[in-house]
């Protein structure tokens, strides 16, 4: 199809492309008032028993204490580990992530930390919902060390670094609002054409009969 004969489709069915504008339209303005989303997040440090010369044996076993925290996350990140936190009211997006001290390519985990987030509608509530993750966090580490014959003045323990904090999610609008108007601009002519051609062959069929 040509280009004339593409504008003269779009002249023809105009009324398709202020219908496509119409719901553009609707699209960017739920793009630019997004509901407000809370993001509230804590740190959490994995700590060595208090006697380093006399270590446990969690800690013989070589893999730094950032691999120990790191198994942890995987533990409440399986689905039994979620269904966990579901139960005990955490009810967000949630995540945990251990501190990545190389770059997205090497990564490298050397640092004893994690860090807990949860995002939700109510700040408070994402908060209250970070401090029963790091509880759990807590149990989950003491349960990979009970059983091992460690004392308990010897097991590695686990502390938060700072208090959850609730910070709103701001994402980048004009992006929002850019991909919205191409979205509308090419489906919009796209409709158009595939109704006029609709519009064209049935007309045809009918004088043909």
């Amino acid at each position: 199809m040509s280009f004339r004969a593409v504008v003269r489709a779009l002249l023809r069915r105009w009324y398709v492309l202020v219908l496509a504008a119409v719901l553009t339209l609707a699209g960017a303005v739920v793009v630019a008032r997004p509901p407000v989303v809370y993001r509230s997040a804590a740190v959490v440090r994995i700590k060595p028993p208090e006697t380093p010369q006399d270590p446990s044996g969690m800690t013989d076993f070589r893999p730094s204490l950032a691999v120990i925290g790191a198994a942890v996350v995987t533990v409440l990140k399986s689905p039994s580990g979620t269904a966990e936190l579901r139960q005990a009211g955490v009810s967000g997006e949630f995540d945990l992530a251990p501190r990545n001290t190389g770059t997205t390519k090497t990564e490298a985990y050397v640092v004893p930390t994690v860090e807990i987030s949860v995002k939700g509608a109510d700040p408070r509530a994402a908060s209250r919902q970070v401090d029963v993750i790091v509880q759990h966090f807590g149990t989950q580490l003491r349960r990979l060390q009970d059983g091992k014959n460690i004392p308990a003045q010897r097991y590695i323990t686990s502390d938060q670094l700072v208090p959850a904090t609730a910070l709103p999610v701001l994402g980048v609008r004009s992006r929002g609002l850019m991909g919205v108007a191409a979205l509308g601009l090419l489906g919009g002519v796209a409709c158009t054409l595939w109704t006029d051609e609709y519009l064209r062959s049935r007309a045809g069929r009918r004088r043909a009969a």
